[in-house]
């Protein structure tokens, strides 16, 4: 456990701190390994000397960290008790502690200019100047200056294998966190300010904004809760812009559509109203009105087309103001938004549409690794359709509300209840009992992702599509890490930290509140722990922090004061410690109260809604209401505040626990042998036959029509059906692979020239053929590819095409496909900044087609109605939706 050194280390740095607080300091301890990236062996000591193997097999491997003044530790190796220091040839040694003069180590992460290395770590000498460095050589560990950037060999993962059931403990004014930087905490000073060591000595944050305008919130037995929530009021006073819109972050200075609607649906639009709507209007598109999906993968909408998230913070404003008129607007503006998506990223054959995980954006790492950006274009993420049912219920609602017709209602209507049907068949895994985070491309049979992410069940049980049996198996079954929900499980072994392999505050939000709903005190408790324990230890609302070590460096990005965290910490208050819910009919009160973080009175004071002012105080903890008074008159437990309240209210709550509380939960942990799946494999073909490389301890499966069964390589495809070919590999514990990048199986393939049919030119480079024909908003080439199908069958057909524009903004090449003169589709093409790549299109199936010829057509905006315009129309940059046509190619399925 922790030693009695360490404990005073603790308390001299923080300063004067109560004694009843180091009983959860002694409960709190860490045991950690470090495995090299290179060979995947583990770190070990073996006569005072570092050596590495196969897997940790006793306390040998096993070490403890201490911390210093700075963030640097001390490594100590559990077994033997030495320390881990340099000799005088200046390599490694283990020995006894020596003083001061004991070495300590800096843990050295990466950040985005080096991000596909972010997660590992080197170990520097803090005290050397030198680029010198642990890597392995052969089996020892050896220093020495190497690249860190290209070595995998001085990269490590940091693991932790033993330790108390979670890593940190939360008392009423502190956090303390048994850190891979050593014991760590942080300390409430009073309401207004926090001291925390978690990068060494000196780091405090303290109250400097003027708050008053906003809810008052009283934790007098609980500072730690009273401050991160005055921290969060500050912040978001900081993140206000001049143009009274929400800026997203200390880095991200813009507006951008889903950080900020988030940010307005979990609690901004209920305390900041002006803003959130400003911010909601600077996020829509004008002329026609729809709304504004300004980032994304690939050049933006419809790669990408969770935009429609909008409709969540629309609705929940109306909510809070009851403005019939802006429900008009927000109506009229999102019915565009829906014909548009239906038009363009539609699949009628399945019921769903396409596009990117709402809350993997931008990252085509977290996908498999061959997938393209069309390809993500073209593959269906639970979650964002989950959005997309959510946008059509707040059609539905909305046009009851505002008296539309009934076609069009029914319109909506059946819209959503084909996105509700299509997501409980294709997305439920009912071994899991989780929804899939997403479903392969249509050419691939619609296969599921083995992997589940935490938005996408989140925002399925959240928003309805679940029904509660589905949410409280999900509230269940979701994998926990110990410093948060797992963003995308099991984590992708061989890609860096951003979404894979890490917590996000915003992505667990929607599944706390939902924990909330359904009572589900475990998981709940868990998820307010971690926005706590990172708000305390970080001393700002951080974006992200990595998923083994808890740590705020070391993914790709990540920002303090990011606005969607800010307002998910401001939720925890609104929402879950006092459990406020907007209906069209009032505010209910359904407070969540984990006696484990609360241990005395609470009271939310100056809080306006609509034409009253609340103040709310509980008493007790749990998630049952024992009493409730209105004014000091009783009332029932499911009291709604109605919308119509005028004047001040005092609503006084007292919780109990309740029986039956205890439910299950799932807590796993992180790192090799823990969470990670195997890598994808590489499957090669030759005529008929493909095959891969096999690997100890996994077993491979292949994947086709009609066909999904272990394999050996090579495996022959000679009599199987036309179609495309993956495999998978599966582990020793269950976990399966990313599908591998399929092979065509067929027995027809055509390439037809574009400047057959169109006006040749040839200053690009890489094109196929003589040349290619340009495609321009100023200039449609409105091309025409005759094709001459040889036997009635499927086919499929894809573009070959350049998109120069971007490379990541919102410059998606978008174009209507006619087969015969009936709309079929659309092509988009990736933006990639350069006119001399060349890359495929999605996939349009052509299902059914005759023996004989026939015509496809590639038009702009064939229907008048600006279906074809991607999002560079929200700059008045609608000429940059243009491409280079190579070629179409045809292929029997």
């Amino acid at each position: 456990m922790k030693s009695l050194l360490s404990l005073l280390f603790i308390v001299c740095i923080i300063g004067s701190i109560s004694c009843k607080t180091t009983s959860a300091v002694k409960k709190i301890y860490s045991e950690w390994s470090y495995q090299n990236r290179q060979t995947g062996e583990y770190m070990y000591e073996e006569d005072g000397r570092l050596k590495t193997g196969k897997k940790p097999s006793d306390d040998r491997y096993y070490w403890i960290h201490e911390a210093t003044e700075s963030n640097a530790v001390r490594i100590r190796n559990k077994k033997t008790g030495h320390y881990l220091q340099m000799d005088n040839n200046g390599q490694p040694i283990l020995g006894e502690a020596s003083g001061a003069s004991t070495n300590s180590w800096l843990f050295k992460g990466f950040d985005f200019g080096t991000m596909t290395n972010c997660s590992w770590y080197t170990f520097l000498l803090n005290d050397s100047s030198a680029n010198k460095m642990l890597y392995q050589q052969n089996d020892q560990v050896e220093m020495g200056e190497q690249d860190r950037i290209k070595d995998l060999s001085t990269q490590w993962t940091i693991v932790r294998e033993k330790g108390s059931i979670l890593p940190f403990a939360i008392t009423s004014d502190s956090v303390f966190d048994a850190s891979f930087l050593g014991d760590r905490m942080a300390w409430a000073k009073s309401p207004s300010e926090i001291v925390s060591d978690y990068h060494g000595k000196n780091h405090s944050w303290k109250l400097q904004k003027d708050i008053s305008a906003f809810p008052t919130f009283t934790a007098t037995a609980n500072p730690m809760l009273a401050a991160l929530y005055q921290m969060a009021m500050e912040e978001m006073v900081l993140n206000l812009r001049p143009d009274s819109t929400f800026a997203t972050g200390k880095l991200w200075p813009d507006t951008w559509t889903r950080d900020a609607v988030y940010s307005i649906y979990f609690s901004f639009s209920w305390i900041n109203t002006k803003i959130a709507l400003n911010t909601l209007r600077k996020q829509t598109l004008k002329d026609p009105a729809e709304a504004l999906q300004d980032t994304g993968t690939g050049g933006s909408w419809p790669i990408s087309t969770d935009r429609i998230v909008w409709a969540i913070a629309a609705w929940e404003y109306y909510l809070t103001t009851g403005d019939k008129n802006w429900l008009k607007e927000a109506y009229d503006g999102l019915r565009y938004t829906a014909d548009k998506d239906i038009h363009v990223a539609f699949d009628n054959s399945i019921g769903l549409f396409k596009g990117e995980a709402c809350s993997m954006d931008w990252r085509t790492h977290t996908y498999p690794n061959w997938f393209s950006n069309e390809n993500i274009g073209e593959s269906f993420s639970s979650g964002t359709n989950a959005l997309h049912y959510f946008n059509y219920s707040f059609l539905e609602k909305a046009g009851n509300i505002l008296n539309q017709d009934k076609a069009t209602i029914e319109k909506w209507k059946h819209y959503k209840d084909r996105i509700k049907t299509a997501l409980n068949t294709h997305c439920w895994n009912k071994e899991k009992g989780l929804y899939t985070a997403y479903l392969y491309p249509a050419y691939m049979q619609y296969a599921p992702s083995d992997r589940v992410d935490i938005m996408s069940n989140g925002l399925c049980a959240l928003l309805e599509v679940a029904s509660t049996d589905q949410a409280d198996q999900i509230l269940e079954r979701y994998p926990m890490y110990p410093y948060g929900g797992a963003v995308l499980y099991p984590s992708i072994p061989d890609d860096f930290a951003y979404h894979n392999k890490s917590v996000w505050a915003v992505w667990q939000t929607p599944l706390m509140f939902m924990a909330g709903k359904r009572q589900h005190q475990p998981v709940a408790s868990h998820l307010m722990k971690s926005l706590i324990r990172q708000g305390a230890m970080f001393l700002t609302h951080k974006e992200n922090m990595t998923y083994d070590t808890g740590f705020d460096e070391n993914t790709a990005l990540n920002s303090d004061r990011q606005l969607w965290s800010v307002a998910a910490y401001a939720s925890l208050v609104y929402r879950m410690l006092f459990g406020m819910e907007y209906t069209e009919e009032g505010v209910g009160f359904h407070p969540t109260v984990p006696a484990e973080l609360v241990n005395g009175p609470i009271s939310l004071e100056h809080f306006r809604y609509r034409d009253c002012t609340l103040t709310v105080k509980i008493t007790g903890t749990g998630q049952h209401i024992k009493t409730l008074t209105v004014n000091g008159k009783p009332a029932s437990a499911d009291y709604l505040l109605p919308a119509t309240a005028t004047g001040a209210y005092t609503i006084e709550i007292q919780m109990e626990e309740g029986k039956n509380t205890a439910k299950k939960w799932t807590l796993v942990n992180p790192g090799p042998g823990k969470d990670w799946s195997p890598v994808e494999p590489v499957l090669q073909q030759n005529n008929q036959q493909v095959s891969w490389n096999s690997v100890e301890g996994e077993s491979f499966y292949i994947k086709g029509p009609g066909l999904n069964e272990k394999q050996t390589s090579p495996f022959s495809l000679d009599g199987k059906p036309a179609g495309y070919y993956s495999v998978y590999a599966v582990n020793k514990q269950g976990f399966q692979s990313d599908l591998s990048k399929p092979v065509l199986h067929t027995g027809f393939r055509q390439r037809i020239e574009a400047e057959l049919a169109g006006t040749l030119q040839k200053n690009a480079t890489g094109f196929s053929g003589t040349g290619y024909v340009e495609d321009l908003v100023a200039k449609p080439a409105n091309q025409t590819f005759e094709l001459d199908i040889p036997e009635d069958g499927n086919y499929a057909i894809n573009l070959r095409g350049s998109n120069g524009r971007g490379p990541h903004d919102v410059y998606c090449y978008i174009r209507s496909v006619e087969l015969d003169g009936k709309n079929i589709g659309s092509f988009i093409l990736e933006s990639s900044g350069n006119w001399n790549q060349w890359t495929y299109s999605n996939q349009l199936r052509l299902t059914g087609l005759q023996k004989g010829k026939h015509k496809v057509r590639i038009l702009f905006n064939p229907e008048r109605k600006g279906y074809d315009n991607n999002m560079s129309y929200a700059k008045g940059d609608g000429y940059r939706n243009d491409a280079y046509l190579d070629c179409l190619e045809v292929v029997k399925l």
